[in-house]
């Protein structure tokens, strides 16, 4: 299962900004762990904000909620989940669309 995630710090944390960098570095070591692990197959930090984005493989919306629910920053911000579907699979469904058009045409 494919679902590309967004996720901004948008509450600021009650502490020092000391403890916040350490934080953030705690979160982004997670991230690419998981990308080491296979189970982020892509991402990166939005350029100028605080947060990120990430595709992740995972075999259900359950494994995605604990993974995600362990990083450092969740509390503090939100996230977004979309499904996708993988390339492959959409051209199939396209060509099985397509095949059934051209049936009820004739």
């Amino acid at each position: 299962m494919l679902v590309l995630m967004k996720g901004e710090v948008t509450r600021m944390p009650p502490m020092p900004p000391e403890k916040f960098f350490e934080m953030a570095v705690q979160q982004t070591q997670s991230l690419k762990g998981y990308l080491d692990q296979g189970k982020i197959l892509a991402g990166g930090v939005i350029a100028g904000r605080k947060g990120s984005y990430a595709i992740w493989d995972v075999d259900s919306i359950e494994e995605l909620q604990k993974y995600v629910s362990q990083l450092s920053m969740f509390p503090f911000g939100d996230y977004e989940f979309i499904p996708l579907i993988s390339y492959e699979h959409a051209q199939e469904s396209s060509k099985k669309l397509q095949a059934s058009m051209e049936k009820l045409r004739k």
